[in-house]
């Protein structure tokens, strides 16, 4: 009887990969498109709530009356808000699936997005805060995973450089309303383009009619024949074009564990581990410097209020060349060894940011690491679902984003003493020594460039002892 269910649980075990092998087969076609455009947009949604909030301070503070610690509780709630969104989110796409927390997880940060832009006074602002990071880092953890499971092993990076975009075309019309709507609009301007996040109660659903669940989610919960649907779909439409390659062999080793089975791993464990040490050093040198960028402009280098708006804006224009640079390397580097080559590069115009008066100087470095530190977060994107089997995947990349919110939320508190304490140019070099310190960690990760995700989670399992 034993032995016959390990039979079965192979046959199982054997049709998932081969279902999931098919899928890494197929060309790039319409649905892919249509896909990827969909999670660009919500994704868009998601970093213009975020990035709003920082350029809007002075006006909500203005309008509403609250003080400076207020605003700083409120700030710091929305991180507080996508930790639990990162951890509840991942657990639920684990057990619900990834097209359901995407769907809403865009419902919950509209919902609080309208609800910020509502808020009376502070103690509903605040809890608004929280909802709103809580939908914006569910959903923005489950996109990821379902880039890494549903599009072809050879394009997983330059699609999830694609999705970035979503941070090249927000960031300047952001600069812009700030710059042109603020100044010239009435005292509740701001709540208008609060307002605005409310939209993703038009994506969510068309993410729910256009895009199917992951397959590998499907045969993760041992609906294979739901997999199997979606799958021979895809590949009707591929054979339109012509023959479709050999699908790759089911790896050595591969093996069903349920998710209980996989946290008990120790090779999974330190997986974990490692990455979300690279990833919270990432996140602090990456809101160390955008955070405290445009103050230094204002407080340090003594630039005029429209001066240091005008070089905010450029930076973002120049951000374009981000998913540029990554779409071109993505696939052709090593994911783990990408992200220490690309923290090392980071580091050099990050000091030099803080050290320099140079006009042409400031404004070529602090662009530079714009560009640089945006590649790094697109890498470690690409990375953190790759490396975690199925059955833990949404689990295993919330608790790696959990703790990169934690170093965005330490940013405020640690930026604060050190510029405070010490200037512009230590506060740089600890944003420089973050990223190159902690990336060293993420060397002990997997390999996970062009290989399929079932080949890596077997190669780490048979090594865990």
């Amino acid at each position: 009887m034993e032995h016959s269910d390990t039979a079965i649980k192979a046959a199982r075990t054997g049709n998932a990969a081969n279902v999931s092998a098919r899928l890494d087969r197929l060309p790039v076609m319409v649905p892919h498109i249509v896909w990827i455009s969909l999670l660009t947009a919500n994704l868009a949604l998601e970093y213009y709530d975020n990035a709003l909030f920082a350029y809007i301070v002075p006006a909500i503070a203005e309008s509403t009356g609250l003080g400076l610690g207020q605003i700083g509780t409120v700030s710091t709630a929305f991180f507080v808000g996508m930790i639990l969104g990162a951890l509840v989110g991942g657990r639920l796409s684990d057990r619900f699936g990834r097209r359901w927390i995407i769907v809403w997880g865009t419902v919950v940060y509209s919902l609080g997005a309208l609800a910020t832009a509502f808020s009376p006074n502070f103690e509903l602002m605040l809890v608004s805060r929280v909802i709103t990071g809580i939908g914006v880092q569910a959903a923005a953890s489950a996109l990821l995973v379902y880039i890494a499971e549903m599009f072809p092993s050879k394009t997983r990076g330059r699609f999830v450089s694609v999705v970035t975009t979503a941070f090249v075309i927000i960031s300047p019309v952001v600069a812009l309303l700030a710059f042109v709507a603020i100044p010239h609009g009435g005292p509740d301007t701001w709540r208008h383009l609060f307002a605005v996040g409310g939209v993703g109660l038009l994506i969510a659903p068309l993410v729910r009619f256009f895009m199917p669940e992951s397959v590998r989610w499907y045969t993760s919960r041992g609906q294979i024949d739901k997999g199997e649907e979606i799958t021979e779909k895809l590949e009707a439409r591929a054979l339109r074009r012509g023959p479709l390659s050999e699908s790759q062999a089911v790896p050595e080793g591969a093996q069903e564990l349920t998710l209980r089975q996989l946290i008990k791993n120790k090779r999974i464990i330190r997986t974990i581990a490692v990455i979300a040490v690279g990833f919270f050093g990432t996140t602090l040198g990456l809101y160390l410097f955008q955070n405290w960028a445009l103050y230094v402009l204002f407080d340090s280098l003594k630039y005029s209020e429209t001066k240091a708006y005008w070089v905010q804006l450029i930076w973002n224009l120049v951000y374009v060349f981000t998913p540029i640079i990554a779409l071109l390397i993505m696939d052709r580097i090593e994911r783990k060894t990408l992200i220490l080559i690309s923290s090392l590069i980071t580091a050099v115009p990050l000091v030099v940011f803080g050290i320099s008066s140079t006009n042409w100087v400031v404004i070529a470095s602090g662009g530079l690491a714009g560009i640089l530190t945006g590649l790094v977060i697109t890498v470690f994107f690409a990375y953190i679902p790759e490396a975690i089997p199925t059955e833990a995947r949404g689990l295993g990349s919330g608790i790696i984003n959990g703790m990169g919110q934690v170093g965005g939320a330490v940013s405020g508190v640690l930026g604060a003493a050190i510029y405070g304490g010490w200037g512009r140019g230590s506060l740089m070099a600890v944003a420089a020594a973050a990223y190159v310190v902690f990336a060293i960690a993420v060397l002990y990760g997997p390999r996970t460039t062009n290989r399929s995700l079932e080949g890596v989670a077997a190669e780490e399992l048979s090594t865990a002892k």
